[in-house]
């Protein structure tokens, strides 16, 4: 989910400088919408021709991004009721910073119901795929920085909204020349999410990524070999991404959680990544701590080499112990240039995740085991017995 950091200043600043106006303000409209993945609302506009993501905050800010048409060609665009001030068609240049990787572009200011907002068009379908996967992006106008975007969530909408596309493109040419508007909705897109989580105590909690489960109306949870069971939210916090579950059946097992994370060590991921595709029954990868510091220097993070994808968020991650020492929480980044790095992936410490246990007060096992280290089978094993896949709908 994206979290805005001063983005009220964005209006006095962007204001305040206006450049020639544009032609052609955008109309973005959502005329189907085909409910929420990850926290984000999927649509489809009619006026721009294709699907799209949308996260609104409690000031008011959304973000939206999509695809129009059907030649790959993208769009990103802020919208905020409290812009009057910005001019219709006016025209502003915002720099986006996403770890050393720059870009910058000028976005055109429209009008949308009672919202004025600042859009940006024409972005190939491969730049919007790759600021998805940023863990952060950071927007700058006249030398300023004035807004931090934690881009949490992004990928699976990103991929949703790619899933709702394919499924417009094929109902307009089944329809022939004057298909109706818009296309049937497709549920797989818009209503079903899925991420991993883990058992933290005896009493059947569970630990997962806040955006997971965000706008869920219905969680389950299932392990490969016992039955799905129904879980309830029992807090969230959307700033560290986490979220804690109950349910009414005690775990096999609870791992220990290790505050101690050294560089270099080797680390053990399990969950359930792309399941419709890759074993429905768990995935296992091995990497390592690659820097014991998330994009930007975020000290409540650290970073893996172990490969992780979709479907691995809220997962746990091991040392050789068999002890958790941190929490899935981003795949794989790319930056807006193209560069793709291999296997830098994100989590959360599990000093954070104490944390926020205990303030919700669930009480986590702590004594961890420093002798007889495991190897990957074994650890493969012990994680499975307290894993499962989370299904939000």
């Amino acid at each position: 989910m994206l979290r805005p950091i001063a983005l009220a200043f964005l209006a006095a600043a962007v204001t305040a400088f206006p450049a020639a106006a544009s032609p052609a303000p955008p109309r973005l409209t959502v005329d189907k919408s085909f409910g929420k993945v990850a926290g984000w609302s999927i649509g489809y506009s009619e006026s721009l021709g294709g699907c799209l993501a949308a996260a609104s905050y409690g000031d008011g800010t959304t973000l939206w991004f999509g695809i129009g048409g059907t030649r790959g060609t993208s769009y990103l665009a802020l919208t905020n009721p409290k812009w009057r001030s910005l001019e219709v068609g006016g025209q502003y240049e915002l720099h986006m910073l996403a770890g050393r990787e720059r870009w910058h572009g000028t976005f055109t200011g429209f009008e949308r119901d009672e919202a004025r907002g600042l859009f940006q068009a024409g972005l190939k379908e491969r730049f919007v795929a790759d600021l998805s996967r940023s863990g952060s992006i950071a927007v700058r106008f006249q030398g300023r920085q004035i807004a931090t975007l934690s881009l949490v969530g992004s990928t699976e909408a990103f991929d949703a909204v790619l899933s709702c596309q394919k499924e417009a493109v094929t109902a307009a040419a089944k329809a022939g020349p004057d298909p109706k508007p818009g296309p049937d909705a497709p549920r797989k897109a818009g209503m079903v999410s899925t991420g991993t989580g883990f058992y933290v105590s005896e009493r059947g909690h569970l630990l997962t990524n806040h955006h997971v489960v965000a706008g869920c109306t219905d969680i389950r949870v299932r392990q490969p070999g016992s039955g799905i069971l129904k879980a309830r939210l029992v807090a969230g916090d959307a700033a560290n991404d986490l979220a804690v579950l109950a349910t009414d059946v005690p775990p096999k097992t609870v791992p220990p959680l290790s505050v101690r994370t050294r560089l270099g060590e080797s680390v053990y991921v399990y969950g359930f990544p792309q399941s419709s595709i890759l074993a429905s029954t768990g995935n296992f990868t091995i990497g390592n701590v690659t820097a014991v510091a998330g994009s930007g220097d975020d000290t409540r993070k650290i970073q893996i080499s172990a490969p992780v994808h979709q479907g691995n968020s809220g997962g746990p991650i091991l040392d050789q112990y068999g002890n958790v020492v941190g929490v899935v929480q981003s795949k794989q980044v790319a930056f807006a240039s193209g560069d793709v790095p291999q296997n830098v992936n994100f989590a959360i410490k599990s000093a954070i995740a104490l944390s926020f246990l205990e303030a919700n007060g669930v009480e986590a096992p702590i004594t961890v085991r420093t002798a007889d280290a495991l190897d990957g089978a074994a650890l493969a094993e012990k994680a499975r017995d307290f894993t499962v896949q989370v299904v939000c709908e």
